[in-house]
């Protein structure tokens, strides 16, 4: 498999994007940024240090290690280096103070492994959730240097196609018991059932301070509906549901997964224009319809709901976090393809979750909850329990590391 790989790769890297970026601005981007990168890496690292290096794919597997990113500088006298694949995590303007250094990871050729592995030296490497990269993988196992995977799940494709690379890791600690059987199944023995990291940064996360005044003035007494994470089938049923204009003292938040100027515009134009955005600061109290144009502030604005909508729903793998709303006690809605999410089975199983198939459902649903004192004081408590009740054990994770 290392050969059909490594011919895929510098296919991938000496042929295919550079082709590609003729008609892309975004792998145009891609390429761009790692111009120079062992370069500027080597120039930016301090030699009397030892670093712990740490790779997420984006913006979403940095949010889910936090917790754990924070245990570990905590444990180990080192500093962290963060890489990102995506650029999504770059978007993100301010980063936990325990990372030290942040980079692009360069695409996992063999000449690009051995580059970076020589210049990080690493302690030992963490990868979140299915960051499985075989070059980089070999390059430290020869290096001798320990690597972890964190809050893995199994699937029976990738997990099998890359069996031999899932051998090699010195632990792979996973998000399911279902993921440590089917691992040890099929070979891969050093596996081990931790629990899913997202209950634990959803836990920090309503922790942490989010001051907005404006916001505070602007929804004043009325009923807040955030919906979250939303893509253009998720939008369709919930302008639907907004025009109907069934409850007049609710506002309704509007954070949309493209938080581009294009697409902030195209929701804008659907909603006739009478929306305030978030960035103004200054809102316009007879428009009840707050859209979120920026990135990394929607989880907190979870907390300011009596209900949340969370998105992703309407495609079959595409359901975003429902914990971040979760973790707040808010009743949580969201589309009919839920079965890929444990969270959203085990929410609906308890109450504290609901699907909803079409506009009509959402009003339903909405209607039956808004108003409902009881009910939602009733959701609170379950929907906080099912958070303290799944948190993971990181320390059982560090103690793991340092005994291997």
């Amino acid at each position: 498999m290392n050969i059909l790989y490594n011919i895929l790769i510098e296919f991938i890297d000496k042929i295919l994007l550079p082709t590609l970026s003729i008609f892309s601005k975004r792998i145009i981007r891609f390429l761009k940024v790692r111009e120079n990168l062992f370069q500027e890496i080597d120039n930016d690292l301090d030699r009397k240090k030892k670093y712990i290096w740490m790779h997420a794919a984006s913006l979403g597997e940095y949010e889910l290690a936090i917790p754990l990113i924070k245990e570990i500088k905590k444990t180990f006298d080192n500093e962290i280096i963060l890489t990102f694949f995506s650029e999504s995590g770059f978007k993100l303007k301010d980063r936990i103070d325990e990372i030290s250094k942040t980079y692009f990871l360069p695409i996992d050729s063999s000449r690009n492994a051995k580059k970076l592995v020589k210049i990080f030296k690493p302690r030992f490497a963490v990868f979140i959730k299915s960051e499985i990269w075989p070059n980089y993988i070999n390059e430290l196992k020869k290096e001798n240097v320990k690597f972890y995977l964190v809050n893995y799940v199994y699937n029976k494709y990738n997990s099998r196609i890359f069996r031999v690379i899932l051998k090699k890791y010195t632990k792979i600690f996973t998000q399911d018991e279902n993921s440590e059987q089917e691992l040890k199944k099929i070979g891969v023995d050093r596996a081990l059932y931790t629990g899913n990291l997202k209950f634990n940064r959803a836990k920090i996360q309503k922790k942490e301070k989010y001051n907005n005044k404006a916001l505070i003035n602007y929804l004043g007494e009325d009923k807040c509906i955030v919906f979250g994470s939303t893509w253009e089938r998720d939008e369709e049923i919930i302008f639907e549901y907004i025009s109907e204009k069934i409850n007049k003292n609710v506002k309704y938040i509007i954070a949309p997964h493209d938080v581009s100027e294009k697409n902030i515009s195209r929701i804008k134009s659907k909603l006739n224009n009478k929306v305030n955005l978030l960035s103004d600061y200054i809102y316009n109290a007879q428009s009840n319809i707050l859209i979120v144009n920026s990135i990394g502030v929607l989880k907190y604005l979870y907390k300011f709901s009596n209900i949340s909508y969370v998105g992703g729903g309407f495609k079959k793998k595409g359901l975003h976090n429902i914990l971040e709303p979760c973790v707040y006690g808010n009743p949580v809605i969201f589309g009919k393809y839920f079965k890929f999410s444990n969270e959203a089975k085990a929410l609906i199983k308890l109450k504290g979750g609901f699907s909803v198939q079409n506009s009509k459902q959402l009003k339903n649903t909405v209607n039956e909850l808004l108003f409902n004192a009881n009910k939602l004081k009733e959701i609170k408590i379950i929907n906080s329990k099912f958070i303290d009740d799944n948190l993971v054990s990181i320390n059982s994770i560090i103690k793991s590391m340092q005994n291997e």
